[in-house]
Formats: structure tokens, sequence, C-alpha cells
């Protein structure tokens, strides 16, 4: 059972880091292409709309090491025969929220660069999936923790 348990938890965790990867290496694409453009217009000054957006990618970039490096200690903890503890409960639900803010993020941005909404929702909605995934099993964790304290109070 433990075996099986692990096995899935490092396909989500090789999932979750080849997401991560993709998203910065198509991205690259487009920072090389702005730096490019940037470069040309000169020093011209820059905008409150660039710096949002530079300090909305700062804010990406900590908030996906954030939920990975949260999602890694939950498969810490089963290796460590820790499942049902409520520490698994917080991990996975700062996974899912540092993955949220992640998406948030990531869509204001692309939609604020024109980007269509069809586009936006292609790119990103398995990421929110997985999101939401991480929230359902925290709360099903958190639920099944409160009824074997239940369960133990009684006599």
């Amino acid at each position: 059972m433990k075996k099986r348990l692990n096995i899935f938890c490092v396909l989500m965790l090789l999932l979750l880091a080849a997401q991560v990867v993709m998203t910065f290496v198509t991205g690259a694409d487009a920072f090389a292409e702005g730096w490019r453009e940037g470069a040309s217009a000169g020093a011209e000054a820059s905008t409150w709309g660039g710096l949002l957006e530079t300090i909305a990618g700062l804010v990406v970039v900590i908030a996906a090491f954030f939920s990975f490096g949260c999602f890694v200690n939950f498969i810490l903890n089963i290796n460590r025969n820790k499942v049902f503890v409520w520490d698994n409960v917080l991990l996975l639900r700062r996974t899912g929220i540092g993955l949220f803010v992640v998406i948030l993020l990531i869509s204001v941005c692309e939609l604020f660069n024109g980007k269509s909404f069809t586009a936006v929702y292609d790119n990103y909605f398995d990421v929110l999936i997985f999101c939401v995934f991480n929230l359902i099993v925290a709360e099903a964790f958190a639920i099944g923790l409160k009824l074997k304290e239940e369960q133990e109070l009684t006599i």
C-alpha cells in the first residue's frame, strides 16, 4: 500500500516539476523577446505596469518554489510513515494555495498583456486542476483526522 502511494507521490512530484520547468521554458522566449525590445527602445523610463509585472513575476517564482517545497515535504512525511497528521494537511493546503497564487498572477499578467482568455485557459488550466485537487485532498485529510480524534475520544 505504501509503495503504491510513494509511486503516485513521486509521479505527482515529477509532473509538478515538469509543469514548473515548462512554464519557465515557454516564458523564456517571451522574456528574450521583451529583453530585445527593451534594448532596442533605448533607455526609456520604466512604466508602472512593467514594474508591477516584474514584481508579480518574482512573486510567481517564490510561490512556485514554495509550493514545490511543501509538496516535497509532504512526500517526505509519507516516507516517514506520517500519513494522517495535521502537518500534511497544512502542507497540502500550502501547496494548493501557492499554486493558486501562481496561476492567478500569471493569468492576470497574460490577460494584461493582451492574451485571450481561451489562450490563458489552455495554457494554465491543468495547473489549476492540480491546485484544486491538492485543496480537496487536504480537506479530506482534515475530515479524516477530525473523525479519528472523535473516535479516540469515544469510549
